[in-house]
């Protein structure tokens, strides 16, 4: 390169790096670039103009803030380019590659060190795309001490290249070079006319001056004009609502929920119970994965769907304008404002015209908006986003939040975390069909009382006919005996559960008590052990309800109406929402009910008493009826990896804690016996058979007796008494005995 390249582009580089650092420097979120989506009139003007805010704009979404050490070493190139010229300086290529590795190094550093930093209102990891995806592999493949060792080498192997090739002195004697040449050059500029430099000086001053003037007097002119918009009717795009906030957590780039910072977990109610944030899982075991599956709403498509629905419901004649759009993760709702003298009804029955019209999947419309002069219609999003368990974990609702018996549902159809509180249920009745997320949101509520409660604290009664859904929750210390998976232990199991709730009453009756929140008070003062919540979880009750209805139905009949002031609480799941299985007696004690998608509008009415289930995208998208209220909820079931319910159960697991089995329970099923092998009416059945058999083979029949035959053959007393009785007025006993 010739001399005056070299200078050229010297200059160019030292120009390049002070314009992206006021880029950088005046960097807002609302500002005009390729990447806002805010909807505002008034957005804030970069330094740098456009340009400089689309230039900024990627420099932190690449680099994040190590954007400013890539600034500092453009300006050092233009400086060594100087330089070269001036003083002959050369530099080898090790030194690049030592500078290129540090920057690398700083990057991943900044990642490990600031997984997400707000810059001016904009979400972006510290070391950007580039440090983020390197530290995500090195700590996924080396964990977190590998990638300590690792970043700590790239600095030593970059400070070793730098100064390998410059070497300390030759660096000394470079830096008294260039103050010589600096001298020299200043003494040789003495000449120039002082005042003419300042009077430029303060031209230019002025200059800038005058330009601030001219941008505060634009500011002002929109304020003006949004306010003449508020007063004499604005555009169109102020009915979006939301929308910015939502544009703070997502983006093209991912740079949605980099912000992910674990939040300090808080004990529950019992903080009594020794060591107990050793019991509890910490929040930060389950990874943050909110990334991928981030989409930012088209502002031009919500405002066409919603002229678009106008026009539809007008060709039918129905008249009104649409007063609001609320974008969500999965759906964006439009408050529809019919005209004077139309009826809702009317509206209610044009669902299937506007999924037609609109070309999406199902729109369902919720009727008159509590609160509003509108009408609610839900209208399915193009690209849904997926809702994170975890995100809703970290959040400060949850985190805050004392109920032992917090669950997490999801977010609503605006985006907001969903959190409830099973106590106040006081019981839960869930419905939907095969692969609509019934069993994913079951998987959700047991970790998230895993999250809140010790096994000292709550036990679980967890019966799963189908075998496969509860089966990883084997071994865990909050069980009071193992997943059960026959039905008829499952009626025997529902039957101790009534007779635990009657004792607990009695207990709570000689405290002077009403319910068990002011009961483990007293314990509490006592330094005593809490009475542990009890949730018993079924995962499919049309299958218990085949085997014993009559059982299965009073037991559950009589926990959903006394169990809750006892601090036991019902769970029950089923995909099969007849009326067979949930039973008019069941749904009048549990007011608290969850759809998922179902297949027709009768599953619907049988478990909501409304229709709309059968209008739900599936994958956890839910209706949620709270207790006391007749209006449904729509939310977005979160989502929970296999992976990680694997983590959360291994780290309680390798804890070794004493298991919570209740004996009684235990002995109750092997007093049952042999449940293939019931007590029926006639006993000349094959059990007779084989005891005849036994009898006849028998040289000496003397030691028979009736406890003999039952534990050889594990039948019940009674069962055992009347074979022998039989066998005894047939008169094989006495013959046999003869002999």
């Amino acid at each position: 390169m010739s001399g005056h390249k070299k200078i050229i582009g010297a200059v160019l580089f030292i120009f390049f790096s002070i314009y992206s650092f006021l880029s950088l420097f005046s960097f807002s979120i609302s500002q005009e670039t390729s990447n806002s989506y805010s909807i505002s009139s008034i957005h804030k003007i970069n330094w740098g103009g456009f340009a400089g805010g689309i230039l900024s704009n990627f420099l932190l979404t690449i680099a994040g803030i190590g954007s400013f050490l890539l600034i500092l070493f453009i300006l050092l190139a233009g400086i060594l380019l100087i330089l070269n010229k001036l003083t002959g300086l050369r530099l080898r290529s090790r030194l690049y590659i030592g500078i290129f590795i540090f920057f690398i190094t700083f990057l991943i550093f900044l990642s490990g060190l600031f997984p997400k930093i707000l810059y001016h209102g904009f979400a972006i990891a510290g070391g950007g795309l580039i440090g983020n995806g390197i530290y995500y592999y090195l700590f996924r493949f080396f964990g977190e001490g590998g990638s300590i060792i690792i970043i700590i080498l790239l600095f030593l192997t970059s400070f070793y290249l730098v100064f390998k090739n410059i070497g300390l002195e030759n660096l000394i004697t470079q830096v008294f070079d260039i103050y010589n040449l600096f001298k020299k050059n200043v003494t040789r500029i003495k000449w120039l006319n002082i005042g003419v430099i300042t009077n430029r000086f303060n031209s230019i001053i002025s200059l800038i001056k005058l330009k601030i003037e001219k941008r505060k007097g634009l500011k002002k002119r929109k304020r003006s004009f949004i306010l003449n918009k508020e007063l004499f009717g604005g555009s169109r795009e102020d009915l979006i609502k939301n929308l910015d906030e939502k544009d703070n957590f997502s983006g093209d780039n991912n740079k949605a929920r980099l912000d992910y910072k674990p939040l300090r977990e808080k004990d529950g109610s019992f903080d009594f119970v020794g060591d107990r944030e050793t019991k509890i899982p910490p929040i930060s075991l389950i990874d943050f994965g909110g990334i991928k599956d981030t989409q930012k709403p088209n502002k031009l498509s919500l405002l066409g769907n919603a002229t678009l629905i106008e026009k539809k419901l007008l060709d039918f004649g129905v008249k009104g304008t649409v007063t609001g759009i609320n974008p969500g993760p999965i759906i964006t709702m439009y408050e529809f404002e019919p005209a004077s003298g139309v009826k809702i009804g009317r509206i209610l029955s044009l669902s299937e015209d506007l999924t037609m019209a609109l070309k999406s999947k199902p729109v369902r419309i919720t009727g008159v908006i509590e609160g509003k002069p509108a009408v609610g219609i839900e209208v399915p999003n193009n690209k849904r986003e997926t809702v994170y368990f975890s995100e809703i974990l970290n959040s400060k609702e949850f985190i805050d939040s004392k109920s032992l018996l917090t669950i997490i549902l999801g977010k609503n159809t605006t985006g907001g975390n969903v959190l409830f509180d099973i106590a106040k249920c006081p019981h839960l009745l869930i419905a939907g069909a095969t692969g609509a997320g019934k069993s994913v949101f079951i998987n959700t509520l047991i970790v998230s009382l895993l999250f809140k409660a010790s096994y000292e604290e709550l036990n679980f009664l967890m019966i799963d006919p189908k075998r496969l859904e509860l089966t990883p929750f084997e071994g865990l210390p909050h069980l009071i005996c193992d997943v059960i998976y026959d039905a008829k232990k499952a009626s025997i199991a529902l039957k101790w559960a009534v007779s635990e709730m009657e004792a607990r009453y009695r207990e709570l009756q000689k405290a002077g008590v009403k319910n068990i929140g002011q009961y483990n008070e007293r314990l509490k003062k006592q330094n005593q052990k809490p009475m542990p919540y009890l949730v018993i979880i079924i995962d499919e009750l049309s299958d218990l309800m085949l085997t014993s209805p009559k059982d299965i139905e009073t037991s559950i009949i009589r926990l959903s109406q006394m169990a809750r002031a006892c601090g036991i609480h019902l769970v029950i799941a089923t995909q099969r929402p007849s009326v067979n299985v949930v039973t008019g007696v069941i749904k009048a004690n549990m007011p608290s009910r969850i759809a998922f998608l179902v297949s027709s509008k009768v599953d619907s009415r049988t478990i909501m008493d409304a229709n709309g289930a059968e209008e739900l995208l599936g994958n956890g998208d839910m209706l949620f009826m709270p207790p006391g209220q007749s209006r449904l909820a729509r939310i977005h079931g979160s989502y929970i990896s296999e992976d990680d319910i694997k983590k959360v159960l291994e780290f309680i697991k390798e804890k070794n804690f004493p298991p919570s089995k209740n004996e009684l329970l235990i002995n109750e099923f092997d007093n049952a016996g042999n449940f293939d092998r019931m007590i029926t009416d006639d006993p000349d059945d094959e059990i007779y058979g084989e005891v005849l058999n036994m009898v006849e083979s028998l040289d000496d029949n003397n030691n028979i007796s009736i406890s003999y035959i039952q534990r050889r053959f594990r039948i019940g007393f009674n069962r055992a008494a009347r074979i022998v009785e039989k066998l005894q007025n047939d008169g094989i006993l006495t013959k046999k005995g003869r002999h």
